[in-house]
């Protein structure tokens, strides 16, 4: 697969999309399906982030603001939740792992910072 930064990762699999989403609005049909596919690829960037460097830690502001910044086409209207999610999901399924270790965040308060599960 192809990834957002133009190399092949094998551990970048696709997450199943049946967990990514949390359908709260009771969506079904193709809208579920949409929904479900954009949570997954979601979650699939945000671990693309850690695997391009496997020792760097992040917060989802973090990770937010560089998605922003480097495809606002797709994620210029993407909440904090989203990534939020995506990081609850991801460490759900044992790919990432919260850190002991916090930073400022952009609302000015301490956040977490998460790195790859080892």
């Amino acid at each position: 697969m192809n990834n957002l930064y133009g190399f092949f990762d094998k551990a970048l699999e696709r997450i199943d999309t049946a967990k990514s989403y949390h359908n709260t609005t009771q969506s079904k049909g193709s809208e579920l399906k949409q929904r479900e596919g954009k949570a997954n690829k979601q979650e699939q960037d945000v671990l693309q982030l850690f695997h391009k460097d496997a020792n760097r830690m992040l917060s989802p502001e973090q990770v937010l603001n560089y998605l922003q910044a480097t495809n606002p086409t797709k994620y210029g209207n993407v909440p904090i939740t989203s990534i939020r999610r995506a990081f609850s999901n991801l460490s759900s399924a044992g790919r990432i792992t919260q850190s002991n270790s916090k930073i400022m965040g952009d609302y000015g308060r301490m956040v977490s910072i998460w790195k790859l599960k080892e």
